[in-house]
């Protein structure tokens, strides 16, 4: 049996560099965190570490991944064991490659800590690993446990929710190839908004003008968006430039 060691993210380490965790979820507590879980994650002591932080869960059956952050992230949760089962039955690319197909930033977290119950080598796992990172393009993060594997989720969670430090966007700043695409680039600049949203609000409304000009009460007609967003949306399209709110 392998006993695997290390991980990547999470508090501090003890060569005094810090982690992913204990970067990104630096900052002033702000409201709560809201995640969708697969219901099928109930009970399990990772979604417990998951409420000892403070996160809202939402359980529902999910066909494609565990954990839903936003309408672009979406997280495949793993023990090191499941890890090991979903390599030897080629479950692991398959849903790396749903995850891919369905979303626009996919992640797989591992969480490490565990003696491996199944025979198999590094390479192999090392190789699964690199596979799923650069042929199927899904970056993997792994927790040294089940608590350090939330905490990461709980990282990811705020800098996707509550956006990152600085100023800094999140949203895809690649030049629109298509007509449509401007449209897309245009209303996924609206605040709360990614790609996906805004493919959702140009489909409902038709155009950017339609968007922009929708009421508050139309634009929670959609999918995803809820009294907070319209009402920002609206703050945003009809306030006054230079004057302060």
């Amino acid at each position: 049996m392998v006993k695997a060691h290390g991980g990547c993210a999470g508090g501090a380490r003890r060569d005094g560099q810090g982690t992913l965790a204990g970067y990104v979820s630096k900052g002033p507590a702000k409201e709560a965190l809201a995640v969708v879980a697969d219901h099928r994650e109930n009970g399990t002591p990772f979604v417990e570490e998951l409420r000892r932080l403070g996160v809202e869960l939402e359980f529902r059956t999910l066909k494609v991944g565990d954990y839903i952050i936003s309408d672009e992230v979406a997280v495949e949760r793993k023990t090191l064991n499941d890890f090991v089962s979903s390599i030897i039955d080629r479950r692991l690319f398959e849903q790396a490659r749903a995850m891919k197909d369905a979303y626009a930033r996919p992640l797989l977290l591992i969480e490490n800590g565990e003696t491996v119950e199944r025979g198999i080598s590094k390479e192999a796992m090392r190789g699964a690993l690199l596979s799923v990172i650069l042929d199927i393009g899904v970056p993997a993060l792994v927790g040294r446990d089940t608590r350090d594997a939330a905490e990461t989720l709980v990282a990811v969670a705020k800098r996707v929710q509550r956006g990152p430090p600085d100023g800094l966007s999140i949203k895809d700043r690649r030049k629109p190839q298509t007509p449509d695409g401007e449209r897309e680039y245009v209303v996924a600049s609206l605040p709360f908004v990614e790609s996906t949203l805004a493919k959702r609000l140009l489909a409902a409304f038709k155009s950017v003008e339609g968007v922009f000009t929708a009421s508050e009460e139309d634009l929670q007609q959609v999918d995803k968006i809820g009294p907070k967003k319209a009402k920002r949306i609206r703050e945003v399209v009809s306030g006054e430039y230079g004057k302060k709110p």
